[in-house]
C-alpha cells in the first residue's frame, strides 16, 4: 500500500512539488526500496528526453477550432439561475411566483390566528361544562377523579360517603 502511494508521488517528488514532510518520507522510502529507485531513474530519463524535444506551436486552425468549440459549450451551458432570470423578465410569471410565495408564508399565520380567535370566542365555560357532562356519563374518563376514587378509602363510587363500620 505504501509502495503504491510512493510510486504515484514520484513524478511530483522529481519536480519538487511535494510538501517538505512528504518529500522526506519519499526520500526515506527511496533509500530502502530498489524498485522505487529504479522507477525514479526511469522518470528522470523520460523527463530528460521530453525536455530535449523542440516546442511546437499548433497551427492557427487548431486555435480557431478550439475557440469555436469552447464558445459553443458556453452557449449550451444554461444554469438554473439563468432560467430563473429569464422567467422573471416576464412580469406575469414574476407576479404569480410572488403570490405563491405570499400564500405559502401568510396562510399558516392567518390560520393560526383564526383558530385562536375561535377558541377565545367560545370561552372557558363551555369547556368546563363539557368536561362535567362527560365525567357524569363516564367517571373513569377523568384519570384524576379515578385516582381519587381508588386512593381514598372514605369515598365510595360516585362520591357517596360510607358510614363508619360499613364494609367496603
Amino acid at each position: 500500500m505504501i509502495h503504491a502511494r510512493i510510486v504515484r508521488q514520484l513524478s511530483a517528488y522529481l519536480d519538487g512539488e511535494l510538501d517538505p514532510s512528504v518529500s522526506r518520507a519519499v526520500a526515506a522510502h527511496l533509500a530502502e526500496c530498489d524498485a522505487c529507485r529504479h522507477e525514479l531513474a526511469m522518470l528522470r530519463q523520460v523527463k530528460g528526453l521530453l525536455e530535449r524535444l523542440p516546442e511546437v506551436e499548433p497551427p492557427q486552425a487548431v486555435w480557431h477550432g478550439l475557440r469555436a468549440r469552447l464558445a459553443a459549450e458556453d452557449r449550451a451551458t444554461v444554469t438554473i439561475l439563468d432560467t430563473m432570470r429569464a422567467a422573471f423578465r416576464r412580469p406575469a410569471v414574476a407576479a404569480v411566483a410572488a403570490m405563491v410565495v405570499l400564500l405559502l408564508v401568510a396562510l399558516p399565520l392567518v390560520k393560526g390566528r383564526i383558530d385562536r380567535l375561535q377558541a377565545a370566542d367560545i370561552g372557558v365555560d363551555l369547556y368546563v361544562r363539557e368536561h362535567a357532562l362527560q365525567s357524569v356519563v363516564d367517571p373513569f374518563v377523568d384519570r384524576a377523579y379515578l385516582g381519587l376514587l381508588i386512593g381514598d378509602a372514605n369515598l365510595a363510587l360516585a362520591g357517596a360517603r360510607r358510614t363508619p363500620g360499613e364494609e367496603p
